[in-house]
Protein backbone atom coordinates (compact mmCIF):
# COMPACT_ATOMS: atom_id res chain seq x y z
CA UNK A 1 0.00 0.00 0.00
CA UNK A 2 3.11 2.06 0.78
CA UNK A 3 3.95 2.40 -2.92
CA UNK A 4 0.51 3.38 -3.87
CA UNK A 5 -0.02 6.20 -1.79
CA UNK A 6 3.79 7.28 -1.70
CA UNK A 7 3.41 7.73 -5.62
CA UNK A 8 -0.31 9.49 -4.70
CA UNK A 9 1.61 12.25 -3.23
CA UNK A 10 3.88 12.64 -5.28
CA UNK A 11 1.42 12.58 -8.49
CA UNK A 12 -0.50 15.04 -6.66
CA UNK A 13 3.06 17.24 -6.00
CA UNK A 14 3.74 17.63 -9.78
CA UNK A 15 0.58 17.81 -11.07
CA UNK A 16 -0.76 20.35 -8.42
CA UNK A 17 -4.46 17.95 -7.78
CA UNK A 18 -5.48 16.67 -4.69
CA UNK A 19 -3.70 13.09 -3.66
CA UNK A 20 -6.44 10.48 -4.08
CA UNK A 21 -6.29 7.09 -1.86
CA UNK A 22 -8.34 4.22 -1.06
CA UNK A 23 -7.27 3.81 2.30
CA UNK A 24 -6.73 6.11 5.44
CA UNK A 25 -3.13 7.62 4.79
CA UNK A 26 -0.59 6.07 6.56
CA UNK A 27 1.40 8.31 8.00
CA UNK A 28 3.64 6.48 9.69
CA UNK A 29 4.71 4.84 6.56
CA UNK A 30 4.99 7.90 4.36
CA UNK A 31 7.31 9.58 7.07
CA UNK A 32 9.37 6.33 7.02
CA UNK A 33 9.49 6.57 3.30
CA UNK A 34 9.70 10.23 2.87
CA UNK A 35 12.73 10.24 5.09
CA UNK A 36 14.54 7.10 3.58
CA UNK A 37 14.05 9.08 0.12
CA UNK A 38 15.21 12.26 1.38
CA UNK A 39 11.87 13.69 1.04
CA UNK A 40 10.20 14.81 3.86
CA UNK A 41 9.97 18.39 2.88
CA UNK A 42 7.42 17.34 0.25
CA UNK A 43 5.65 14.89 2.01
CA UNK A 44 5.19 18.04 4.73
CA UNK A 45 3.97 20.12 2.02
CA UNK A 46 1.34 18.02 0.59
CA UNK A 47 0.33 17.62 4.03
CA UNK A 48 -0.15 21.55 4.81
CA UNK A 49 -1.91 22.00 1.20
CA UNK A 50 -3.92 18.78 1.64
CA UNK A 51 -4.55 18.22 5.31
CA UNK A 52 -3.70 14.54 5.23
CA UNK A 53 -3.44 13.88 8.74
CA UNK A 54 -5.81 15.27 11.92
CA UNK A 55 -2.78 14.27 13.90
CA UNK A 56 -1.59 17.71 15.65
CA UNK A 57 1.09 16.31 16.84
CA UNK A 58 2.10 14.57 13.52
CA UNK A 59 1.02 18.11 11.59
CA UNK A 60 3.38 20.17 14.18
CA UNK A 61 6.21 17.47 13.44
CA UNK A 62 6.03 17.74 9.53
CA UNK A 63 5.34 21.43 9.89
CA UNK A 64 8.58 21.76 11.61
CA UNK A 65 10.44 19.86 8.18
CA UNK A 66 8.87 22.09 6.21
CA UNK A 67 9.82 25.32 7.27
CA UNK A 68 13.30 23.98 8.20
CA UNK A 69 13.77 22.73 5.17
CA UNK A 70 12.77 26.45 3.71
CA UNK A 71 15.08 28.53 5.49
CA UNK A 72 17.75 25.87 5.44
CA UNK A 73 17.87 25.59 1.44
CA UNK A 74 17.56 29.35 1.54
CA UNK A 75 20.36 29.85 3.36
CA UNK A 76 22.54 27.01 1.17
CA UNK A 77 21.28 29.49 -1.70
CA UNK A 78 22.76 32.32 -0.40
CA UNK A 79 25.83 30.83 1.08
CA UNK A 80 26.51 29.47 -3.02
CA UNK A 81 25.36 32.73 -4.83
CA UNK A 82 28.31 34.82 -2.35
CA UNK A 83 30.57 31.60 -3.50
CA UNK A 84 29.57 32.20 -7.11
CA UNK A 85 30.77 35.70 -6.65
CA UNK A 86 33.88 35.32 -5.20
CA UNK A 87 34.98 32.69 -8.34
CA UNK A 88 33.83 35.60 -10.70
CA UNK A 89 35.91 37.93 -9.07
CA UNK A 90 38.83 35.40 -9.45
CA UNK A 91 37.82 34.76 -13.15
CA UNK A 92 36.76 31.20 -12.74
CA UNK A 93 34.61 30.22 -14.96
CA UNK A 94 31.83 27.58 -13.26
CA UNK A 95 28.89 25.74 -13.98
CA UNK A 96 26.01 24.24 -11.23
CA UNK A 97 24.63 21.33 -12.29
CA UNK A 98 21.44 19.19 -10.81
CA UNK A 99 20.27 20.63 -7.86
CA UNK A 100 21.12 24.46 -7.66
CA UNK A 101 18.81 24.71 -11.37
CA UNK A 102 16.25 21.54 -10.49
CA UNK A 103 15.30 23.04 -7.74
CA UNK A 104 13.32 26.18 -10.09
CA UNK A 105 11.20 23.40 -11.29
CA UNK A 106 9.49 22.62 -7.55
CA UNK A 107 6.38 24.17 -6.98
CA UNK A 108 8.48 25.79 -3.99
CA UNK A 109 12.01 25.77 -4.64
CA UNK A 110 13.64 25.06 -1.56
CA UNK A 111 11.73 21.78 -1.05
CA UNK A 112 14.07 20.44 -3.51
CA UNK A 113 16.67 18.89 -0.63
CA UNK A 114 20.62 18.23 -1.57
CA UNK A 115 23.18 16.98 0.51
CA UNK A 116 25.43 19.25 -1.71
CA UNK A 117 25.85 21.54 -4.52
CA UNK A 118 27.73 20.50 -7.37
CA UNK A 119 29.99 22.54 -9.85
CA UNK A 120 31.61 22.30 -12.89
CA UNK A 121 35.01 23.84 -13.91
CA UNK A 122 37.64 24.29 -16.58
CA UNK A 123 40.84 21.59 -15.77
CA UNK A 124 43.17 24.67 -15.64
CA UNK A 125 41.13 26.22 -13.07
CA UNK A 126 41.77 23.36 -10.39
CA UNK A 127 44.45 24.59 -8.57
CA UNK A 128 43.18 28.15 -8.41
CA UNK A 129 39.79 26.86 -7.33
CA UNK A 130 41.49 24.70 -4.33
CA UNK A 131 43.36 27.73 -3.30
CA UNK A 132 40.50 29.86 -2.80
CA UNK A 133 38.33 27.11 -1.39
CA UNK A 134 40.87 26.44 1.22
CA UNK A 135 41.88 30.42 2.15
CA UNK A 136 37.54 30.89 2.38
CA UNK A 137 37.91 28.11 5.52
CA UNK A 138 36.23 25.53 3.46
CA UNK A 139 38.06 21.92 4.48
CA UNK A 140 38.88 19.10 2.26
CA UNK A 141 37.07 16.03 2.05
CA UNK A 142 37.66 14.43 -1.20
CA UNK A 143 40.82 15.25 -3.55
CA UNK A 144 41.11 12.87 -6.53
CA UNK A 145 39.98 13.46 -10.21
CA UNK A 146 37.45 14.54 -11.63
CA UNK A 147 35.55 14.97 -8.42
CA UNK A 148 36.79 17.31 -5.68
CA UNK A 149 34.57 18.15 -2.23
CA UNK A 150 35.20 20.69 -0.01
CA UNK A 151 33.27 21.73 3.05
CA UNK A 152 32.38 24.37 5.61
CA UNK A 153 29.31 24.14 8.14
CA UNK A 154 26.13 23.42 6.40
CA UNK A 155 27.79 23.77 3.00
CA UNK A 156 29.09 21.33 0.97
CA UNK A 157 30.48 21.17 -2.55
CA UNK A 158 31.27 19.21 -5.12
CA UNK A 159 33.72 20.78 -8.09
CA UNK A 160 33.82 18.77 -11.31
CA UNK A 161 36.39 18.89 -13.79
CA UNK A 162 34.22 15.98 -15.88
CA UNK A 163 30.41 15.60 -14.73
CA UNK A 164 30.63 11.92 -15.01
CA UNK A 165 33.42 9.52 -13.09
CA UNK A 166 32.41 6.36 -14.82
CA UNK A 167 31.10 4.19 -17.39
CA UNK A 168 27.98 1.59 -17.58
CA UNK A 169 29.41 -1.85 -18.92
CA UNK A 170 30.53 -1.57 -22.78
CA UNK A 171 28.00 0.94 -23.42
CA UNK A 172 29.28 4.65 -24.95
CA UNK A 173 31.86 6.72 -22.84
CA UNK A 174 29.59 8.37 -20.79
CA UNK A 175 33.10 10.45 -19.39
CA UNK A 176 33.71 11.55 -23.17
CA UNK A 177 30.38 12.46 -24.39
CA UNK A 178 30.05 15.02 -20.78
CA UNK A 179 33.75 15.72 -21.00
CA UNK A 180 32.08 18.30 -23.85
CA UNK A 181 29.94 19.99 -21.10
CA UNK A 182 31.24 23.32 -21.81
CA UNK A 183 29.77 23.12 -25.76
CA UNK A 184 25.97 23.67 -23.89
CA UNK A 185 27.13 26.61 -21.23
CA UNK A 186 24.86 29.43 -21.14
CA UNK A 187 25.30 32.82 -19.40
CA UNK A 188 23.91 33.32 -15.97
CA UNK A 189 25.57 35.34 -13.62
CA UNK A 190 28.92 36.71 -13.60
CA UNK A 191 31.37 33.64 -15.14
CA UNK A 192 28.76 31.37 -13.68
CA UNK A 193 26.81 29.58 -16.41
CA UNK A 194 24.02 27.34 -17.03
CA UNK A 195 23.99 24.22 -18.63
CA UNK A 196 21.36 23.99 -21.79
CA UNK A 197 17.72 22.51 -21.32
CA UNK A 198 18.79 19.32 -23.75
CA UNK A 199 21.94 18.87 -22.19
CA UNK A 200 20.91 19.20 -18.41
CA UNK A 201 18.09 16.92 -19.35
CA UNK A 202 20.25 14.36 -20.61
CA UNK A 203 22.74 14.64 -18.10
CA UNK A 204 20.29 14.26 -15.20
CA UNK A 205 18.71 11.44 -17.04
CA UNK A 206 22.35 9.65 -17.03
CA UNK A 207 23.66 10.45 -13.41
CA UNK A 208 20.45 8.54 -12.32
CA UNK A 209 21.39 5.73 -14.83
CA UNK A 210 24.63 5.78 -13.27
CA UNK A 211 23.26 5.78 -9.92
CA UNK A 212 20.86 3.00 -10.56
CA UNK A 213 23.26 0.93 -12.49
CA UNK A 214 25.90 1.10 -9.06
CA UNK A 215 22.87 0.27 -6.84
CA UNK A 216 20.99 3.06 -6.12
CA UNK A 217 18.47 6.09 -7.16
CA UNK A 218 16.16 7.02 -4.94
CA UNK A 219 12.50 8.44 -6.10
CA UNK A 220 13.47 12.30 -5.71
CA UNK A 221 15.84 11.95 -9.09
CA UNK A 222 12.80 9.79 -11.01
CA UNK A 223 10.94 12.97 -9.52
CA UNK A 224 13.27 15.20 -10.73
CA UNK A 225 12.89 14.27 -14.50
CA UNK A 226 8.95 14.40 -14.36
CA UNK A 227 9.19 17.88 -13.02
CA UNK A 228 11.58 18.72 -15.64
CA UNK A 229 8.88 17.14 -18.55
CA UNK A 230 5.66 19.06 -16.64
CA UNK A 231 7.75 22.17 -16.52
CA UNK A 232 10.35 22.50 -19.51
CA UNK A 233 8.10 20.57 -21.92
CA UNK A 234 8.17 23.34 -24.39
CA UNK A 235 12.14 24.04 -24.15
CA UNK A 236 13.11 20.48 -24.51
CA UNK A 237 13.49 18.62 -27.93
CA UNK A 238 12.39 15.11 -27.40
CA UNK A 239 13.13 14.30 -30.75
CA UNK A 240 17.07 15.31 -30.06
CA UNK A 241 17.18 13.58 -26.79
CA UNK A 242 15.90 10.70 -28.06
CA UNK A 243 19.09 10.88 -30.63
CA UNK A 244 21.17 11.38 -27.98
CA UNK A 245 19.85 8.53 -26.08
CA UNK A 246 20.15 6.53 -28.99
CA UNK A 247 23.67 7.37 -29.01
CA UNK A 248 24.43 6.71 -25.55
CA UNK A 249 23.15 3.69 -26.02
CA UNK A 250 20.76 4.12 -23.54
CA UNK A 251 17.10 3.98 -25.36
CA UNK A 252 15.79 0.87 -23.41
CA UNK A 253 16.45 2.26 -20.04
CA UNK A 254 15.03 5.68 -21.34
CA UNK A 255 11.68 4.69 -22.58
CA UNK A 256 11.82 2.53 -18.74
CA UNK A 257 12.30 5.74 -17.30
CA UNK A 258 9.83 7.92 -19.33
CA UNK A 259 7.12 4.96 -18.83
CA UNK A 260 7.60 4.99 -15.07
CA UNK A 261 7.17 9.14 -14.83
CA UNK A 262 4.07 8.58 -16.82
CA UNK A 263 3.05 5.47 -14.11
CA UNK A 264 3.97 7.16 -10.90
CA UNK A 265 3.75 10.93 -11.84
CA UNK A 266 1.51 11.24 -14.62
CA UNK A 267 3.65 13.11 -16.88
CA UNK A 268 4.10 12.98 -20.83
CA UNK A 269 7.37 13.16 -22.86
CA UNK A 270 6.22 13.90 -25.98
CA UNK A 271 7.92 10.94 -28.23
CA UNK A 272 6.78 7.99 -29.02
CA UNK A 273 7.16 4.82 -26.43
CA UNK A 274 6.80 1.63 -26.40
CA UNK A 275 3.98 -0.16 -24.23
CA UNK A 276 5.39 -0.16 -20.47
CA UNK A 277 6.41 -3.34 -18.76
CA UNK A 278 4.11 -2.86 -16.23
CA UNK A 279 5.40 -5.20 -14.09
CA UNK A 280 9.03 -4.15 -14.46
CA UNK A 281 8.52 -0.87 -13.97
CA UNK A 282 6.29 -2.08 -10.72
CA UNK A 283 8.93 -3.96 -9.80
CA UNK A 284 11.38 -0.86 -10.14
CA UNK A 285 9.21 1.39 -7.93
CA UNK A 286 9.32 -1.46 -5.08
CA UNK A 287 12.98 -1.68 -5.84
CA UNK A 288 13.27 1.89 -5.39
CA UNK A 289 11.67 2.22 -2.18
CA UNK A 290 13.63 -0.74 -0.38
CA UNK A 291 16.84 1.36 -0.06
CA UNK A 292 17.71 5.34 0.59
CA UNK A 293 18.39 8.10 -1.96
CA UNK A 294 21.65 6.27 -3.32
CA UNK A 295 21.11 2.92 -2.48
CA UNK A 296 23.63 2.75 0.12
CA UNK A 297 21.76 0.80 2.69
CA UNK A 298 21.56 -2.09 0.05
CA UNK A 299 23.73 -5.48 -0.16
CA UNK A 300 26.04 -4.63 -3.09
CA UNK A 301 27.67 -7.85 -3.36
CA UNK A 302 25.24 -8.69 -5.99
CA UNK A 303 25.48 -5.31 -7.77
CA UNK A 304 29.12 -6.02 -7.64
CA UNK A 305 28.97 -9.65 -9.02
CA UNK A 306 26.51 -8.53 -11.87
CA UNK A 307 28.80 -6.04 -13.13
CA UNK A 308 31.56 -8.29 -13.27
CA UNK A 309 32.31 -8.77 -16.89
CA UNK A 310 31.92 -12.15 -16.11
CA UNK A 311 29.49 -13.44 -13.12
CA UNK A 312 30.72 -17.38 -13.41
CA UNK A 313 34.33 -16.59 -12.58
CA UNK A 314 33.93 -13.28 -11.05
CA UNK A 315 34.12 -14.12 -7.25
CA UNK A 316 37.58 -14.63 -7.01
CA UNK A 317 38.43 -11.48 -9.27
CA UNK A 318 36.44 -9.39 -7.27
CA UNK A 319 38.09 -10.22 -4.35
CA UNK A 320 41.29 -9.18 -5.90
CA UNK A 321 40.48 -6.20 -7.62
CA UNK A 322 38.86 -5.43 -3.98
CA UNK A 323 42.38 -6.10 -2.82
CA UNK A 324 44.58 -4.93 -5.53
CA UNK A 325 43.03 -3.09 -7.69
CA UNK A 326 44.64 -2.39 -11.27
CA UNK A 327 46.03 0.86 -12.04
CA UNK A 328 43.35 2.09 -14.60
CA UNK A 329 40.69 2.07 -11.63
CA UNK A 330 42.95 3.76 -8.89
CA UNK A 331 45.03 6.34 -10.91
CA UNK A 332 42.52 8.69 -10.72
CA UNK A 333 42.59 9.50 -7.03
CA UNK A 334 46.92 8.02 -7.05
CA UNK A 335 47.81 10.69 -9.67
CA UNK A 336 51.31 9.32 -9.49
CA UNK A 337 50.46 6.46 -11.21
CA UNK A 338 49.64 8.15 -14.67
CA UNK A 339 52.13 7.06 -17.29
CA UNK A 340 54.08 5.11 -13.98
CA UNK A 341 51.75 2.05 -13.73
CA UNK A 342 55.31 0.07 -12.37
CA UNK A 343 54.19 2.34 -9.37
CA UNK A 344 51.15 0.06 -8.74
CA UNK A 345 52.26 -1.41 -5.80
CA UNK A 346 53.25 1.80 -4.14
CA UNK A 347 49.90 2.89 -4.38
CA UNK A 348 48.69 -0.48 -2.88
CA UNK A 349 50.46 0.59 0.01
CA UNK A 350 49.51 3.92 0.20
CA UNK A 351 45.63 3.25 -0.73
CA UNK A 352 46.00 0.39 2.56
CA UNK A 353 47.47 2.89 4.96
CA UNK A 354 45.52 5.71 4.01
CA UNK A 355 42.05 3.46 3.92
CA UNK A 356 42.42 1.91 7.67
CA UNK A 357 38.99 2.95 8.98
CA UNK A 358 37.73 1.64 6.02
CA UNK A 359 39.13 -2.23 6.08
CA UNK A 360 36.40 -3.84 8.62
CA UNK A 361 33.97 -2.25 6.25
CA UNK A 362 36.09 -3.87 3.22
CA UNK A 363 36.66 -7.02 4.66
CA UNK A 364 33.14 -7.58 5.50
CA UNK A 365 31.81 -6.67 1.99
CA UNK A 366 34.80 -9.44 0.68
CA UNK A 367 32.63 -11.83 3.24
CA UNK A 368 29.29 -10.83 1.24
CA UNK A 369 30.52 -11.45 -2.47
CA UNK A 370 32.52 -14.90 -1.34
CA UNK A 371 28.87 -15.90 0.03
CA UNK A 372 26.74 -14.56 -2.61
CA UNK A 373 24.46 -17.16 -4.49
CA UNK A 374 24.87 -16.94 -8.55
CA UNK A 375 21.17 -17.47 -8.69
CA UNK A 376 20.61 -13.67 -6.85
CA UNK A 377 22.93 -12.32 -9.33
CA UNK A 378 21.37 -13.36 -12.49
CA UNK A 379 18.06 -12.73 -11.27
CA UNK A 380 19.10 -9.34 -10.92
CA UNK A 381 21.17 -8.66 -13.84
CA UNK A 382 17.58 -9.94 -15.60
CA UNK A 383 15.98 -7.15 -13.98
CA UNK A 384 18.02 -4.40 -15.15
CA UNK A 385 18.20 -6.32 -18.52
CA UNK A 386 14.42 -6.07 -18.28
CA UNK A 387 14.49 -2.06 -17.66
CA UNK A 388 17.58 -1.26 -19.62
CA UNK A 389 20.97 -1.73 -18.08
Amino acid sequence: MIEKQFTALLRSFVQDTAPKTEEPWNMAELQRAAAQQNMLPVLAYENKRWRLSTDSEVCRRLDGFLYGAIVGNLNRRVDFETLSKEFTVRGIAHMPVKGYYLRKLYPVPELRTFGDIDMLIHREDRQKVHELMLSLGYSVKQNWEPTYSYIKGAEYYEIHTNLMDGNLDNRADLKAYFDAAWRYAEPDDGLRYRPASDFHFIYTVCHLAKHLYGGGAGLRMYLDIALYMKNESARLNMENIEREMAALQLTGFFHTLMNACSAWFGTECGCSLPPPDEAAIKKLLCYTLDSDLFGHSRDHAVIELRNSKSKKTAKGKLIRNMLFPPAGQIESRYTFLQGRHWLLPLAWIVRAVSNLRLIPNRLHSMKSVAETDIDRVETYDGFMRRIGL
